[in-house]
């Protein structure tokens, strides 16, 4: 994950250093650091320390609180997702993440119904399904998204599974439409897993296809932490453990479960495996 802060901070230390006219490489020998800890800097994969920010700061010869983001980064959103594209060197994906913030935003906000305190991804999630009364399936995962203040927009991606960001008007889920639609409903809820568990700073964005993590290597930045956390929240939200046993006694079909609960055959083989049905 890419956080707000350290992209803020990064591209102030990248308009400083350049405004003198020096090279990252030069910048580093003045610090007595590599070059690449520069760079993991200025694209915001790797926070500065204090002590860090501080000689930054002497050597570049500016405020330590000139290289800090003030309230208007949170106006920022889009040129944010653009640069989480960006710092993977994927320039259509970029002007394809600006133009979906910027569209999102003026969206009318949306009335939360049910607030929720982020627990185990286990028990978050039966939180949510106990406030919202949800006890027949298929869950309606998008309706619990919406009902958590979280607007569930479909968007044309090609490398972007989902993603999630906080807004002006408010969080926004997005999914790739161009996916199945089981797959699709499992993006929703591992984006709201992201959500609720307090995974995003302000955006947590997921890639799929060429830049998948499995594809492309971890990004810098990537928490599998965070990700194996939001898959086994969207699991007990699309998949809740007493329905799924119930409904196992009556048929133990995996299709016949999958189509049931409107998730994918093998969503739901691994659900059962997880829970030791199978």
């Amino acid at each position: 994950m890419l956080s707000e802060h350290s992209v803020g901070v990064g591209q102030r230390i990248r308009a400083a250093r350049e405004a003198r006219g020096w090279s990252q490489g030069a910048l580093a020998s003045r610090l007595g650091r590599t070059q690449t800890a520069v760079s993991y800097w200025e694209s915001g994969n790797r926070a500065l320390a204090l002590d860090d920010l501080i000689a930054v700061a002497e050597v570049l010869g500016v405020s330590t609180a000139s290289l800090l983001p003030d309230s208007r980064s949170q106006r920022s959103a889009p040129a944010l997702l653009r640069a989480v594209a960006e710092r993977v060197d994927a320039g259509q994906l970029a002007d394809e993440l600006e133009e979906f913030a910027l569209k999102a935003q003026v969206e009318p906000r949306l009335q939360t119904k049910w607030n929720i305190e982020p627990a185990s991804p286990r028990d978050t999630a039966e939180a949510l399904l106990a406030i919202a009364g949800i006890n027949d399936t298929p869950v309606p995962v998008v309706e619990l998204a919406t009902g958590c203040g979280i607007r569930v927009l479909p968007w044309s991606f090609d490398n972007v599974d989902g993603l999630v960001v906080d807004l002006d008007n408010g969080p926004t889920i997005a999914y790739n439409r161009s996916q199945p639609h089981t797959r699709q409903r499992f993006t929703i809820a591992h984006e709201l897993g992201h959500h609720l568990l307090r995974h995003t700073d302000r955006f947590y964005v997921d890639f799929g296809n060429e830049l998948a993590p499995l594809a492309a290597g971890d990004h810098p930045g990537y928490d599998w932490r965070a990700e194996r956390s939001a898959n086994e929240f969207a699991a007990n939200i699309l998949m809740p453990s007493p329905m799924i046993r119930q409904s196992f006694g009556q048929t133990p079909d995996v299709r016949a479960l999958a189509k049931r609960f409107d998730v994918s055959s093998a969503a739901m083989s691994i659900r059962l495996t997880a829970l030791r049905l199978k």
